[in-house]
Formats: structure tokens, C-alpha cells, sequence
């Protein structure tokens, strides 16, 4: 063989050599690359997780579409054991007979670690709802500045109320109130009439459009036997403290209302003194069953939480007092984590 020959077939033979080492170098390179991006789905895809996006209904015209909550579907394991706790006494209370169902929604509202138990069971809301009533009120404030200067006169009407085992103050017949005064007595004292007189004046559609916006079953103030679970309920507590369905100033002004509730039984019970809970609370009976519940946002330093505790049972007492030991655990448990 010629030295020309020879040297030919060196170069053929490095060049062949050069090109597998490229090959494989590549081969290596887009084997992990691709590795890497199967684990990222992998992960996503093991856990179950995906996210669930609240926004307002697109409007012809604007480019914006506003974001009101967002949703992970997984628990957070972070709450496993505190789940294992609450459990248990809710167990032990309902095999002593002293209640017959127990629903809890809790939440971290600076993060978006979550739990449950039955959070999805319906019940019987009461005065709970006096809550989308005063975010309907305060929407219309937004869109209309002055309606919270707005009289308005109470007539009594020519049918009861239901019974309340909780009462405060109440707004007096014949008498003009501002809607703020209406507002503060609906939700400070958890006053019906107030209530009357605001559900009365309100715009039905409006009102609804409200439920939509937040995807939760329309209440119909006329539907006595309109239920809805804890995490449906937790929703309208959620865009308050958000600020994301009101502006911030009234956002502000409704959990400061809530704040002022002088119910002091159940969650707020067992809880520091001086601690700031915006709560309300709703009981709703026919005959022997009762549904007791009561829904809040928790400043616990610099980790506010909201949870939600829905009952049933035969005794508002009794059912408080679960309530209250249920929420005492709570923030027992977050305080030490």
C-alpha cells in the first residue's frame, strides 16, 4: 500500500472515530436532557396535582381577565398528623352521640398547604350567608360609591323569623339606617331583621352573579333548605382577604365588620385573648336536626389560616363546644410547626 493510500486511511479512520465520540457525546447529552424533562412530568403526574383557576367571565371590550382564587387539588401532607388528631376527637364525639357529622376546611392563606375532613359535605348555612349579602352590598359600593350612605326604613314584616339560641342587638321598627348601619348590625350582632331589610332591596341577579362568579351553588334567599359544603363556603372569606373580588379599601372594611362578630363561642372560644379572628357563624334547625357552623379568618401572627367547621346535631351547645375544641386544637398544632 502507498504511503498516499496509507494516509487516506488514516484520515477516513479518524474521521469515522471522531464521529461516533460526536455521536455518543450527543446521544448523552439528549438522553438527559430528555431524562430530566420525563422526571419533571413524571413528579406532576405521580402526585396527581394539578391547579384550578377561578377568573372573572371574559368581558368583550377588555383585555384583562382578574384572577379570584386559585385552587391545588392535593392536600398537603404537611397537615397529616393534625388531620390524624382532629379525626379522632371528631370520632370519639360522634360515637358518644353528641353529634352526627363533622366537616372541616382549613387553610393556610400565605401559602397554599390545605386539609380536610368531609370538606365537601353539605349543610344547612343559616346566618352564614349574611356574608354574601354584605359582599353584594359592598360590590355595589364599588361599582355605585355612596350606597353604604343609603337609607333605608325597617317594616316589620308579617312573618317570624327562625329561631336564634345566638342573638345580639337589634335595628328597631319604623326607624331609617344607613346601609353601613345594616351591614354592622347583620353582622356584628347577626341581627335577622337588618337582614330582612337588606335581602329586600337587593337585585336578585346581582346577588347570584356572585355564586357564579366564585362557582358556588346559587342561594335563592327564599330556599330554606339551600345547603352548601365548608370548602364551597370558604370561598367568599378566601377573595376577602385577597382582595381579589372587592378593591383592598372594601375588602378591608368587610373583614373588619367580621372581626367586630360578638359571637364568642365556638372558634373563638379557646383562643388567645387579643388574637384577631374575622368569623361568622350560622345555626339553622327543622325540628330535632341542627346544623351549627361557623367559618373564619385566624391572624395568628404572621400565619393567618381560615377554617371552616360545619355540624350537625341536636344540640347548638353541644355542637359549639366541639367547634371550639376543634379550633383550640388547630391552633395549638400550627403554633408549634
Amino acid at each position: 500500500m502507498s504511503q498516499k493510500a496509507w494516509l487516506k486511511l488514516n484520515i477516513l479512520f479518524f474521521l469515522m472515530i471522531s464521529g461516533l465520540i460526536l455521536a455518543f457525546y450527543f446521544y448523552l447529552t439528549t438522553k438527559t436532557t430528555a431524562a430530566s424533562n420525563h422526571q419533571t412530568t413524571e413528579i406532576a403526574q405521580s402526585n396527581g396535582c394539578s391547579i384550578d383557576l377561578i377568573r372573572e367571565s371574559p368581558r368583550q371590550g377588555h383585555l384583562v381577565q382578574p384572577l379570584y382564587l386559585a385552587d391545588i387539588d392535593v392536600e398537603s401532607p404537611k397537615f397529616s398528623t393534625l388531620k390524624l388528631d382532629l379525626s379522632r376527637i371528631i370520632l370519639e364525639w360522634e360515637q358518644e352521640g353528641r353529634v352526627s357529622s363533622v366537616s372541616v376546611y382549613l387553610r393556610e392563606l400565605n401559602e397554599a398547604n390545605w386539609m380536610s375532613i368531609g370538606c365537601d359535605e353539605p349543610y344547612m348555612p343559616g346566618s352564614l350567608m349574611k356574608v354574601p349579602i354584605m359582599i353584594y352590598y359592598l360590590k355595589q359600593e364599588e361599582k355605585h360609591p355612596g350606597t353604604l350612605n343609603t337609607e333605608l326604613v325597617y317594616n316589620r314584616p308579617l312573618h317570624g323569623f327562625p329561631s336564634q339560641a345566638f342573638r345580639g342587638d337589634s335595628i328597631v321598627p319604623g326607624r331609617r339606617y344607613k346601609i353601613s348601619e345594616l351591614l354592622r348590625y347583620m353582622i356584628v350582632e347577626s341581627d335577622n331583621n337588618a337582614t330582612y331589610v337588606l335581602t329586600t332591596k337587593l337585585n336578585q341577579e346581582q346577588y347570584s352573579q356572585i355564586f357564579k362568579d366564585l362557582e358556588i351553588p346559587v342561594y335563592d334567599t327564599e330556599n330554606t333548605m339551600y345547603t352548601i359544603s365548608p370548602r364551597q363556603y370558604s370561598k367568599f372569606l378566601r377573595v376577602l382577604y385577597n382582595a381579589t373580588y372587592l378593591d383592598e379599601k372594601l375588602s378591608e372594611y368587610g373583614l373588619e365588620l367580621l372581626s367586630k362578630c360578638k359571637f364568642r363561642d365556638g372558634i373563638v372560644k379557646d383562643l388567645p385573648a387579643g388574637t384577631v379572628i374575622a368569623h361568622k357563624f350560622g345555626e339553622r334547625g327543622i325540628n330535632y336536626d341542627m346544623d351549627f357552623s361557623e367559618s373564619a379568618i385566624i391572624y395568628q401572627e404572621s400565619d393567618p389560616y381560615l377554617l371552616t367547621i360545619m355540624t350537625k346535631g341536636s344540640d347548638v351547645k353541644t355542637q359549639t363546644s366541639l367547634i371550639s375544641t376543634l379550633s383550640g386544637e388547630i391552633f395549638q398544632k400550627l403554633g408549634t410547626n
